[in-house]
């Protein structure tokens, strides 16, 4: 007991020493307190980054991306080449149409007409069934594509008949070059030149019967010159939205003109009269042609 209460003595004696050696010390510090704190927490920040991992992509996973980034571009690529814009005018209709590089597209009545808009600056070129007159810009190459034929200009104006069987075109400024689809040749027009696809697959080059002039249809007429009487019973029809019943065969051709102004009865009874045939109307805007004999 005597020992234990002596070694207890001991200690705290060495604490009061202690106390009265380092009580007055002043420890001379270098930096202020500041300081010291900025550079713990700038320590702090950087073991803090340099524990932070870096994640490599896999080559498989990048091989993906890549991929699909060559899918989407494939898929933008197509959608610009191949969507379309289709215009079409039904029968007693005309109508104007400005495409993309501010060309000028006047369309007959019947008739129908695609192009690719986001193509358009790679490639100036429209479908055509029916019949229209074209004022093109200059620039690249220009196309007119139908089944029979293909008319190619740079810049000009022309008029593109392609209904059927038949395929013509006309030259009003500037220079067309047309060939035809079963064709060898191709032929080169200039102003007031007409090239006509004959039965035989070449073409028939004549010179406009108005020369100077835009195409009858544009300023309401019908014009015609030696064509097939069918044919122009055809027009009467998309002119004026009407159906009219004619005779089977029927091998007159005819030459002349009719302003659309007029009453369709009018223009009948004149177009009858010199062939000996004689109409009569149906029901509704449907007409019955036959021969006056009978």
């Amino acid at each position: 007991m005597n020992k234990n209460h002596r070694d207890m003595k001991h200690r705290k004696d060495q604490s009061d020493l202690s106390k009265r050696l380092f009580s007055g010390a002043d420890v001379p510090w270098k930096k202020s307190k500041a300081e010291i704190w900025n550079d713990l927490e700038h320590r702090l920040v950087k073991e803090d980054r340099s524990q932070v991992l870096v994640r490599r992509q896999l080559p498989g996973k990048q091989w993906l991306a890549l991929a699909a980034s060559l899918v989407l571009l494939l898929s933008v690529t197509s959608f610009m080449r191949f969507y379309s814009v289709k215009t079409h005018t039904p029968h007693g209709v005309h109508t104007s149409l400005n495409l993309p590089d501010g060309s000028v597209v006047e369309l007959n009545a019947g008739t129908s007409l695609a192009y690719h808009p986001y193509w358009w600056f790679l490639s100036r070129k429209v479908t055509l069934e029916g019949e229209a007159f074209f004022s093109v810009q200059e620039g690249r190459k220009f196309q007119v594509v139908s089944d029979l034929g293909t008319t190619e200009v740079l810049g000009t104006t022309f008029n593109v008949f392609a209904r059927g069987e038949y395929y013509q075109v006309s030259c009003h400024t500037g220079r067309v070059r047309v060939s035809g689809v079963h064709a060898d040749q191709a032929v080169i027009l200039s102003p007031n030149e007409l090239a006509v696809l004959e039965s035989s697959g070449d073409f028939k080059v004549c010179t406009l019967d108005s020369p100077g002039q835009v195409p009858g249809w544009t300023r309401r007429l019908i014009m015609f010159s030696s064509a097939p009487l069918s044919l122009v019973f055809e027009e009467i029809e998309r002119q004026y939205g009407i159906v009219i019943e004619i005779p089977a065969e029927m091998q007159q051709v005819y030459s002349g003109n009719f302003s659309l102004d007029q009453s369709v009865e009018n223009i009948l009874s004149l177009l009858c009269l010199p062939f000996d045939l004689t109409y009569e109307r149906k029901t509704g805007n449907s007409y019955l042609v036959y021969p006056s004999a009978e």
